[in-house]
């Protein structure tokens, strides 16, 4: 099965599909706000919590990371000491990336002579390895290496080169590409989809737990047991893909349709084990919970694709999001049309977003369009979070 990576560039973000034998299967989104998984990292220890056996250590993120020590271990830390650690699991829902001083080379090329050289060298917070960039945070996000790599830009090329040596890397348009990257995130951020066959699917993710809710719809033939199973073992499948899709981890409870006995609710089991198995999360099936629920507990390593696309507990778009969208769609617009001005209307939030966490990106393409691209909010009602405006 030949493993694929497609790449859209827009200013100060990366969004990125990782396709299975043509079928997106992981979708990823790369702002370098947020240290992945295997990095690593000098850090400085800010706080011993004596309760909890831990440091939080400051790495560069928006919070410190969580380093557990070992009995005994807290006497040869002092807070503001340096320490070299590795990210285990990346910052999400409010919490600080989990830290370890054990390093693990995932591809035996960490070398520790050398990370004894960079940390000598700089001062923390600084990252050692891999070397910061878009392209070595991705490939820490991916399973594996691709084999083939496309691009919508070609000032990715390079970059892509270099982390990626052995794959085939070659720009081409989306236009060229076997998925629309902008369908698969939209149907991915969305709470509730369609089950092939019949059927839906609402997804919902709280602090505590994933929630999926299976509907089965009001089918017009058959037995009521018989057509209940059939959309169980549909949305199996559907459930299966959208939990790696969205990158959704930690416990996931799944209310399917009601069944009655013990040998249907079995063969909807081993569907939902049989769904998984392919996932390389190892995600595991509990079993049956005497409320009638499925639990399926999925490894935690990434932030979810909610967490950098949506506002917190809600289903619309996040002010950052819009905020690298808006320049996404005016970057192509400019390019097009690269002797025009242009200005971006926006609601207050993404306007503001504009100004904060998305203000580098704007600032690049300024740079890169050699011209000051206007940005003004909206008063009103209008309900578009964004206009361009060619002048």
């Amino acid at each position: 099965m030949r493993h694929e990576l497609l790449i859209s560039a827009g200013p100060g973000e990366w969004r990125a599909a990782w396709l299975e034998g043509g079928v997106a299967v992981e979708l990823h989104v790369e702002r370098g706000d947020a240290p992945p998984a295997g990095g690593i990292h000098l850090g400085r220890v800010v706080r011993l919590v004596a309760g909890l056996d831990a440091a939080l250590v400051d790495i560069g993120a928006e919070r410190p990371g969580f380093l557990p020590l070992r009995p005994g271990a807290a006497a040869d830390l002092t807070e503001g000491a340096r320490v070299v650690v590795q990210i285990r699991r990346e910052a999400q829902r409010g919490k600080g990336a989990l830290l370890s001083t054990r390093i693990a080379a995932r591809d035996g090329s960490v070398d520790p002579a050398r990370l004894a050289a960079l940390a000598a060298g700089n001062e923390p917070p600084a990252q050692l390895d891999p070397t910061p960039g878009f392209a070595a945070a991705l490939a820490l996000r991916l399973p594996g290496v691709p084999e083939g790599i496309r691009a919508d830009d070609r000032r990715l090329l390079r970059e892509l080169h270099d982390r990626f040596p052995t794959a085939e890397i070659s720009h081409r348009g989306v236009e060229e590409w076997p998925i629309d990257l902008d369908v698969q995130f939209d149907a991915a951020l969305a709470s509730t989809l369609a089950v092939p066959g019949g059927g839906s699917l609402h997804i919902e993710e709280t602090r505590a737990a994933v929630l999926i809710d299976v509907d089965s719809g009001t089918p017009e033939t058959g037995s009521p047991q018989r057509a209940a199973l059939a959309v169980n073992r549909a949305a199996a499948q559907t459930i299966a893909r959208q939990l790696r899709l969205r990158q959704l981890g930690g416990g996931i409870i799944v209310d399917f349709v009601g069944l009655d006995g013990r040998h249907p609710r079995e063969r909807v089991r081993q569907e939902m084990a049989a769904a998984l198995a392919a996932d390389p999360a190892q995600p595991e099936v509990l079993g049956w919970t005497r409320l009638g629920h499925l639990e399926i507990v999925r490894p935690r390593r990434g932030r979810p694709l909610s967490e950098a696309m949506l506002e917190p507990h809600g289903a619309r778009k996040s002010a950052a999001a819009l905020a690298f969208e808006a320049l996404r769609r005016l970057y192509r617009e400019a390019r097009a049309a690269p002797a025009a001005n242009w200005r971006l209307v926006a609601a207050p939030a993404v306007a503001a977003a504009l100004h904060g966490p998305a203000w580098g990106a704007l600032h690049a393409l300024e740079t890169r369009l050699g011209r000051r691209i206007a940005v003004v909010a909206r008063g009103g009602g209008d309900i578009s979070p964004f206009d361009i405006e060619k002048l």
